[in-house]
């Protein structure tokens, strides 16, 4: 396949050239179809090979290893957005984006958004940055988060969908992933019991809930029942461009026939 010819050195020209994009999965209140929140997911629009996603713009940086230029296009870019969408008038509560652990573990993540969200005249509870497994375990990943939420930035993990006991930590957002939210259906499974725990120690630092990878009305519903009631996946359609999220959102968040 032709995509196989694209080099690190392709992607870092992207970046410096702002060709990137950004597209938007809605986080939606199940009970309402309210948009809660939206997270960030960067695409490649390419001349030659079209729109290209993660399973191929995750290995270039790898290999490039410029994870912070990554990263700073995607503080830059998230930033801009939010100050587009205040300046229209369209309220989105939070906007989620994921950033490499190498980023956060330098130490010049919190600089770096410091910087943009005050260029960009934003408010910093706006953005949330989910952080990554072993955080808590990684002293430079701890320091990270907490300085973060110093600023005022938000910060969501995944850390507690398997230890959920230990969730009582600051966190804004507790995250629950696809296999605990697809388990929810398996006879005899106890991740209801796992969901409710979540919910019930995100309760406890006035956290919010929101599972992932959400694909049917019946994983919303088993969700919804154990006290989670934000959701995000493909029940409510792919991710969407920034104008796109503005017809949803006023039109109000529909599920996707089965």
């Amino acid at each position: 396949m032709a995509i196989v010819r694209l080099r690190p050195d392709d992607l870092k020209r992207a970046i410096a050239s702002d060709s990137l994009s950004l597209q938007f999965q809605p986080q939606v209140h199940a009970p309402t179809g309210k948009l809660v929140g939206v997270e960030a997911f960067v695409r490649w629009p390419h001349p030659a090979y079209g729109m290209i996603g993660p399973s191929d713009i995750i290995p270039l940086v790898e290999q490039g290893r410029f994870h912070l230029d990554f990263d700073r296009w995607v503080v830059n870019a998230v930033c801009e957005q939010v100050r587009n969408w205040d300046g229209e008038g369209f309220d989105v509560p939070i906007v989620a984006a994921n950033l490499w652990a190498q980023t956060l573990r330098s130490g010049k993540a919190v600089d770096m958004l410091r910087e943009r969200i005050l260029a960009a005249g934003v408010s910093p509870k706006t953005i949330e940055i989910e952080c990554p497994r072993g955080t808590l375990a990684d002293k430079k990943l701890a320091e990270t988060a907490r300085r973060l939420r110093v600023l005022g930035v938000r910060t969501a993990s995944e850390e507690f969908d398997r230890s959920p006991a230990a969730a009582a930590v600051d966190f804004d957002t507790l995250k629950i992933g696809y296999p605990l939210a697809r388990d929810l259906l398996v006879a005899g499974s106890s991740a209801g019991a796992a969901v409710a725990a979540i919910v019930a120690a995100a309760r406890t630092v006035n956290a919010r809930v929101v599972a992932d990878s959400v694909e049917s009305a019946e994983q919303e519903a088993a969700l919804v029942a154990a006290g989670c009631d934000i959701v995000q996946g493909y029940l409510y359609g792919p991710e969407v461009s920034a104008a796109e999220l503005r017809t949803l959102a006023s039109a109000g968040a529909k599920r996707v026939p089965a």
